[in-house]
């Protein structure tokens, strides 16, 4: 089967999440460094972004084939960015304290 708990159960691809969000992060610091929000970092930013769509179409696309029950899965949990809810849920469940 394929993963479905942990950071498997708030984000389908939670390895891209954090790859983009850190690129985004990074042209965040940039912006407050130089003051200008067009900048070279921003465009690093646009492109891998851009790369982890098309990556993850074609991942999406590869588990849908391997497993029958990837679409409820798709259903359930977001690709990249987490909702709130469900971030709320596996925390309470699970006691960690947050």
């Amino acid at each position: 089967g394929f993963c479905q708990s942990g950071l498997f159960g708030i984000v389908r691809k939670p390895n891209y999440a954090a790859e983009q969000f850190l690129w985004f992060s990074y042209y965040l610091f940039s912006v407050a460094a130089s003051g200008d929000y067009f900048n070279w970092s921003g465009g690093g930013f646009v492109l891998l972004a851009i790369l982890f769509q098309g990556s993850g179409w074609l991942t999406e696309k590869i588990s849908i084939s391997k497993y029958p029950k990837y679409r409820d899965y798709q259903k359930r949990v977001p690709l990249y960015v987490p909702r709130m809810i469900n971030l709320w849920f596996l925390l309470s469940s699970k006691g960690c304290g947050f």
